[in-house]
């Protein structure tokens, strides 16, 4: 019995530590991941705490989006070109979601040049530089390839 009670208790601990928890929270006053300072400011943290995708299948606008945003991203600095490439790599799911929202806006009334100045006036308040470009980069990489590839129409407004 004693054997039993053991193997029981080591088989639990094996389940629970590999299986997945969903953390997530459920409401909170802004999308994505971010921090708020003492001084109340946002900082957009979201090329640090996505959580990671499993082996997507990208095929078709998705998979040329994907390789695109790649592309793109190494015209930038080495630091953000890396923080681009390790967020696309990571999450090319939450880029693709992310340009098809845009397109969204887009055909809602919201030009894309808007887009990237909201971006603009989001990137403000981050300090640090390279985390700064790297969110610029981001929204310009996203906002012109979202125009190419799920909203051609939008592409020349």
């Amino acid at each position: 019995m004693l054997k039993y009670s053991r193997l029981t208790a080591i088989l639990s601990a094996i389940f629970i530590q590999f299986v997945p928890s969903d953390k997530s929270a459920i409401a909170q006053e802004r999308e994505g991941c971010f921090l708020v300072n003492s001084a109340g400011e946002v900082i957009n943290l979201n090329l640090l705490c996505s959580p990671q995708e499993s082996d997507v299948k990208l095929t078709g606008n998705d998979g040329k989006f994907i390789e695109d945003y790649k592309r793109l991203a190494k015209s930038y600095s080495p630091e953000a070109t890396d923080n681009l490439l390790q967020a696309i790599q990571r999450t090319p799911g939450q880029k693709i979601a992310a340009a098809k929202k845009m397109c969204a806006e887009a055909k809602s009334g919201v030009s894309l040049p808007e887009v990237k100045l909201r971006a603009i006036g989001q990137a403000a308040s981050i300090e640090n530089p390279t985390v700064k470009e790297s969110f610029l980069a981001d929204a310009d990489i996203i906002t012109t390839l979202a125009a190419n590839y799920y909203c051609p129409e939008l592409a020349s407004k």
